[in-house]
């Protein structure tokens, strides 16, 4: 017999699952790596950022963040622009217009998969959860 804890492990295990499949399967459709859709969206949001402030974003190395970037440069999505003025010797990157295009189309995709988490709540359940979910997290913040 499972106890509550692990019934609560077990749900959240498997939504989390079910909605990187569906994310992964959004990026595949734009033969794009979800972690190389992640980084358009954090480029889209964060223009001018820098390939450290990427890392540290998704916990990658400084390796594979580069290996990213490059891919994206190669497929015209994003353009690196030296960082003037400053100490810091790292290259801003910014979105092309193909990039922001992709990055639009991915965003309202996965954003109907996150919809799909509330689609059967209430208002009152959905505000519940977050909640609940919410003193779930706090659990390991302490």
């Amino acid at each position: 017999m499972m106890s509550q804890a692990s019934d609560i492990n077990f749900l959240m295990r498997k939504i989390q699952i079910k909605e990187h499949q569906l994310a992964s399967e959004v990026s595949g459709q734009y033969d794009l790596t979800e972690t190389q859709a992640k980084t358009l969206g954090f480029i889209e949001k964060f223009p001018g950022t820098n390939q450290k402030n990427i890392a540290d974003s998704f916990s990658l190395s400084n390796a594979s963040t580069s290996a990213i970037i490059k891919k994206l440069v190669t497929r015209g999505f994003i353009e690196k622009k030296p960082n003037v003025g400053s100490q810091d010797r790292s290259n801003c990157l910014y979105l092309t217009a193909a990039g922001v295009n992709i990055s639009i189309d991915i965003r309202k995709e996965l954003s109907k998969i996150e919809n799909i988490i509330a689609q059967n709540l209430t208002e009152q359940e959905a505000a519940n959860l977050i909640i609940l979910l919410t003193k779930v997290k706090k659990s390991f913040s302490e």
